[in-house]
Parts: structure tokens; C-alpha cells; sequence
């Protein structure tokens, strides 16, 4: 899979690299004219999460907002039973941990070094891999698409989309190219980054057994990578159990975002009340009478709008995953049908669809889907590179702000 520097990928690249630029300007413009805000909570570490003052602040420090915040914490002092830290899976912490000697124990430039250098690695793959199934130019769209749809901004972030991101494509391209162990081995890193990682051994099963023309009798000795998958999740259970005598704590740890488990039909259920009453919330001007049960009154807003853009996501999520079953390979159509419904299965109050918009960014099925909707549509396809820019301006500004997004 050679990569060729032509017209569509350089265009590719560009859009990549120019969105990296184009987002780090938004919030440094935002954190210079109204300030980063205050911290939500008190367990930030300002030696570690927020390092800089004066202008070097307002470039960097707003990258580590909200799960930044966690993720420094943890790689400084490590887990703890309670405060619900173990929600987040351990190898990006590493990273942080032990790529900061290179930065002097600064975990925030390691963190962003981290998260954009993993992007574009990403977007490299992701060009590589799209090109090959259709043509560079849906390649070159869905590279242009991910990169500027509103929530690509935690791409930059302490976050771990970009890491996620990145081992799930090397998961694909190396299980279709047969390398079984290594596919195994980027799911096992994939799973040890976050729990979804588990869903990658469906896009393999599906290539395992499409390279054998779905003869089970043709199943050999390569199918024990797959069992690579399950391994990375039972290695951070092992952890958790000797740490704390739970291994599956790190699900017990969901409560603090007030998730529990429910079958999808409820998830969207709620969610469908939720969007029509926060609607009813942002019409009716006021926090007074509450639509939605809210933590507080001066929250009301903000949940109203973040569960109307929420099922936004969902709904178009949905439609892509429709359009793409006959037009994805069904390796990268079933892990868009696993990774789309996981989060349904888990939904949170009062917001049910917490942090979908964002689960949506490392499935990456989901925007080869839009591409080839969009490759031959030009007024759809500026319209909706129009609405993505705008919706970006103002999802990082929020988050610059320390503004919750998703």
C-alpha cells in the first residue's frame, strides 16, 4: 500500500494539516479574548494539566481541558478506587508518562505531541485505506471530512481519539492484508486504549474469514490473533483486580458519569424525549420550569442543546450506516453496526446520549459513507463543509472556554 504524493493527496494533507492549524488558532484567539474559565472541579493539576501563562497559555493550556485533565492526573498519580479514574483505560497515561521525559515532565506538549502526531499518522492510513477500496478522490474527501467535522477538534486534545483512531486503522489494513498477528496486536493496543477497542475483533472475524471464502473448514492456526482482542481487556481487568480486587471496575466507574446499562431501544427512546424537551427548553427562554430534570437550573440550556445535537448525530449516523450497507465492505460496514450501537447500550442522566457525537469521530466507516454520498453532490458537499467549519469554530471555542462539548 505505496503512497503516492499526487493531486488528491496532497489536497489530502493539506486539509489535514491546515485544520490542526486552523483549530489551534480558535482557541488561542478564544482563550485570549475571554480567558480559559474556571475549572469545573478541583482535582486539576495546574502544574500539569494548565503549565503555561501569558500567551504560551493561551496556545496550549486550553488542549487540556475536561478528560485532559483525568488523563494528566492519572499518568502523575495513578489510579484510584473511587474518584472514578478507572474509567479511563491505561495505555495513553503511559504514553503520557513516559514520553514526558522527553519533554521535561511538561504532560501537556506531551500530550498534544501524542495526540497530533497519532492523527497524522491516521490520516495517512485512513487516505491509504479509502483510496484503495474506491479512488483517491473519495479518499482525499473523507481525510477532508474528518478532519473538520465539529468534534475533530479532541484529534488535538489530551484526548485518546487520536491514538484510538490511528490502532484501529492499522487493525484494518494489516487484517487485510493477512499480517493476522500484527492486526491482533494494534487491537490489543486498541482495547488497552479504550473499551470499544473490544469490537475490532468483529471487522476481523469478517476478514478472516472473507480471505477463506467463508469455508470454516479453512479456519488455521491465524485465528488464535484474534483472541489478541479479548486479551487487552482482560490484561486491564488482571490489573484492576490486583490494584483493587475488582476487575471490573472500570465499568463500576461509569456511575460517576451517571450511566447505567439498558437495551438500545431505550437509549433512543430517552433520547427522543430528551431532544423534544430540551427543543421545548431552548423555546420557552427560560430556566425557571425545567422540560428535563437537570443537575441545575443554569445547566438547562446547555443540556437542551447538547441533546438536540446529540440525536442529530445518532440520526445521521443511522442514515450513513442505511446507505453504507451495500456500498462498504462488510468488514468496515459491521465494526460502523458494532461501534454505533455500543454507546446505545450504555446511556447516562439526563443527557442519554452523552458524549455521542464524539464516539463518533474514530468510525471512520462512518465518513467513507459520507464521502461517497457527498463525492459527486458540489452544493451538498460545500453546504456541509460549511456547516462543519462553523460547528467546529464553535465546539472549540466552548471547549478552549472549559465548556463541556461532549
Amino acid at each position: 500500500m505505496s503512497l503516492k504524493l499526487d493531486g488528491a493527496s496532497r489536497r489530502a494533507f493539506a486539509a489535514a494539516a491546515g485544520s490542526r492549524l486552523f483549530i489551534l488558532l480558535v482557541g488561542f484567539v478564544t482563550a485570549a479574548a475571554i480567558g480559559l474559565g474556571d475549572p469545573p472541579w478541583t482535582l486539576i493539576f495546574p502544574r500539569h494539566a494548565a503549565p503555561f501563562e501569558g500567551i504560551l497559555g493561551w496556545l496550549f493550556d486550553p488542549w487540556g481541558h475536561w478528560d485532559g485533565v483525568w488523563l494528566i492526573k492519572i499518568a502523575v498519580a495513578g489510579y484510584a478506587e473511587s474518584d472514578g479514574s478507572t474509567a479511563f483505560f491505561p495505555l495513553y497515561p503511559l504514553l503520557l508518562r513516559y514520553v514526558g521525559v522527553l519533554f521535561g515532565g511538561n504532560l501537556l506538549l506531551t500530550g498534544l505531541a501524542i495526540s497530533v502526531a497519532c492523527y497524522g499518522g491516521a490520516m495517512v492510513l485512513l487516505y491509504r485505506l479509502v483510496r484503495d477500496q474506491y479512488d483517491a478522490r473519495t479518499a482525499a474527501l473523507t481525510v477532508t471530512l474528518i478532519s473538520f467535522v465539529p468534534t475533530s477538534l479532541f484529534f488535538q486534545a489530551v484526548y485518546t481519539e487520536s491514538l484510538f483512531l490511528l490502532l484501529s486503522l492499522a487493525c484494518f489494513i494489516w487484517a487485510r492484508k493477512g499480517s493476522w498477528k500484527l492486526a491482533g496486536l494494534a487491537a490489543l493496543l486498541a482495547t488497552l486504549t479504550r473499551s470499544t477497542g473490544v469490537l475490532l475483533i468483529v471487522p476481523m472475524a469478517v476478514c478472516y474469514y472473507e480471505q477463506r471464502d467463508w469455508n470454516w473448514r479453512r479456519t488455521d492456526q491465524h485465528v488464535v490473533n484474534l483472541l489478541l482482542v479479548p486479551l487487552g481487556l482482560l490484561m486491564w481487568m488482571t490489573y484492576l483486580s490486583l490494584a483493587f480486587g475488582r476487575p471490573l471496575l472500570f465499568a463500576a466507574a461509569q456511575e460517576e458519569w451517571r450511566r447505567s446499562f439498558a437495551a438500545p431501544t431505550v437509549a433512543v427512546g430517552r433520547a427522543l424525549a430528551a431532544a423534544v424537551l430540551g427543543a421545548a427548553q431552548l423555546l420557552s427562554r427560560q430556566n425557571l420550569t425545567l422540560y428535563w430534570p437537570v443537575p441545575k437550573p443554569s445547566s438547562a440550556f446547555g443540556m437542551a442543546e447538547h441533546n438536540l445535537v446529540s440525536l442529530a448525530f445518532f440520526l445521521l449516523a443511522a442514515g450513513l450506516l442505511y446507505y453504507g450497507y451495500q456500498r462498504l465492505p462488510p468488514s468496515d460496514w459491521s465494526y460502523f453496526l458494532a461501534a454505533a450501537a455500543y454507546p446505545l447500550f450504555f446511556p447516562a442522566a439526563p443527557m442519554p446520549l452523552l458524549s455521542y457525537p464524539r464516539f463518533l469521530l474514530t468510525i471512520f466507516p462512518a465518513f467513507t459513507v459520507l464521502a461517497l454520498v457527498l463525492r459527486d453532490r458540489p452544493r451538498a458537499r460545500r453546504l456541509t463543509l460549511a456547516v462543519f467549519v462553523i460547528g467546529l469554530i464553535l465546539l472549540t471555542a466552548k471547549f478552549a472556554h472549559f465548556s463541556w462539548v461532549a
